[in-house]
This record gives structure tokens, C-alpha cells and sequence, in this order.
């Protein structure tokens, strides 16, 4: 199937929460949205930021149209936040609606993470084997910075935890292509690490100009933007 965005397809929406697990935490929920139309159709799944603690299912939607009028469905996972879960019970929440979304609803995933959602989607590609394709965005990939700064006061990282959950560290482990993207107007150390995981992945990489770190994912919805045209070309 050719994934490419066009608007006079006028697909109707079909907007649904699932429930992916039943955590002793949380009910896992995911939010999919997907043509009204016969056939199996690719995924871009979703996997929001928000510094592990903002953010819901919800704030993804802006992004959700262009994806679905090229023939594709667009899911966005839902997951508990620091500091009510830890990092690795919120990694683990992730790669369960991952592999929910495999085995229950698309074989084709293209999985998509921003932020802190980079660091949680490039997580799962160290644990999952099946996912087809991926796209990060202004990701962190090592959690040593985190640890030292201010901020793991609610991340709660000590070495074991900042090893064992720093993508970079185990490129072995990450068997699909990926594509890393960052903003022009990034911190310097999200465009530091963002350049250093692609070089160690030699992996395509890409700088998005004039955007800072929010504005970047938002450009997901302009199908002519950098971003856009790396996930619809990754569904094909």
C-alpha cells in the first residue's frame, strides 16, 4: 500500500480507546485513530513526552489527521507518570501497549517518540524485536545528565537504573532502522545526544531548523514538513 498523504481521500475517522492491560497500577488504555474502511492498515504509534511526569494520550491528537488520510491509523499509547510509577515500571507500561498494538491490532508499527517520549520508544527498541521502523525526536538517550541534574529528584535514577535505561548503551539490542531528528533550536544537550545516538546507530539523522524543542513534534501534522515526510515514508 502506498502511504501517501491526500486529502480528497475524505477517509472518516474512526476515533476509539482500547484497554491494553490491566495493571495493578493503572488500566493501560491506547487511543486509535484509523480510516473507516476495509483492509489492514500500518501504524504510527505514538509514544508522548512530557519529562516522564506531563502530558496524556490526548495532547497527540493535533497529529492524527494528515497520518489517517494517507491510509495509515495513528495510535498513542496512554501509561502512568513519575513520580506515581518508576522509570522502569513506565518503561515496561510502554513495550506492554506496544505489544499489545502487535499482537491485537497492526503487524506494521512505525513507532514515534519525542522527548522524554524518545527516551521511552528508544527504550522499547532495546526490548522489542518486531517493530518495523522508528523516528525519534529531541530524545535523551543517555540518563547520565538526569541523574546529575535537579531533576531526579522524581526520576530516581541511581547506576544500575541510569545504565540499564540509557538507549545509547545498548545499540546491540536495536534490530529495526531508526531515524533521529532534533530541533534547530534545541538545548545543546538534546542536540548532542540526539547526533551521538544516530552516529553510534549509523542511523539517518536530521535537524529540523527554526523549530524549538515543542514546536518540533507539532510539525508532525504538516505532511510537507521533515517530520512529516519521515513518517509517512516510514509506513510505506
Amino acid at each position: 500500500m502506498a502511504i501517501v498523504y491526500d486529502p480528497s481521500k475524505q477517509y472518516e475517522i474512526k476515533v476509539w480507546d482500547v484497554e491494553c492491560r490491566r495493571d495493578p497500577v493503572r488500566t493501560l488504555m491506547a487511543r486509535i485513530y484509523q480510516p473507516r474502511a476495509r483492509g489492514l492498515f500500518p501504524a504510527l504509534l505514538d509514544v508522548h513526552g512530557g519529562a516522564w511526569k506531563r502530558e496524556s494520550k490526548r495532547w497527540s491528537a493535533f497529529a492524527a489527521e494528515p497520518i489517517v488520510q494517507a491510509g495509515a491509523s495513528f495510535v498513542v499509547l496512554g501509561f502512568a507518570a513519575l513520580p506515581g510509577v518508576t522509570l522502569p515500571e513506565m518503561a515496561g507500561q510502554v513495550c506492554r501497549g506496544i505489544e499489545w498494538v502487535y499482537q491485537n491490532f497492526s503487524k506494521e508499527i512505525v513507532l514515534c517518540g519525542h522527548s522524554s517520549g524518545g527516551h521511552l520508544a528508544g527504550c522499547a527498541l532495546t526490548r522489542l524485536n518486531f517493530i518495523k521502523r522508528a523516528l525519534l525526536i529531541s530524545g535523551l538517550y543517555d540518563l547520565l545528565p538526569v541523574r546529575l541534574s535537579a531533576r531526579n529528584g522524581y526520576v530516581r535514577l541511581d547506576g544500575r537504573l541510569e545504565d540499564e535505561f540509557s538507549p545509547i548503551r545498548h545499540i546491540d539490542r536495536i534490530r529495526c532502522p531508526v531515524t533521529v531528528a532534533w530541533a534547530g533550536k534545541d538545548s545543546e544537550e538534546f542536540r548532542r545526544q540526539s547526533k551521538e545516538f544516530s552516529e553510534k546507530l549509523d542511523a539517518p539523522s536530521f535537524e529540523v531548523k527554526n523549530v524549538n524543542h515543542f514546536e518540533i513534534v507539532e510539525t508532525l501534522a504538516d505532511p510537507a514538513s521533515p517530520i512529516g515526510r519521515a513518517a509517512l515514508t516510514m509506513l510505506q
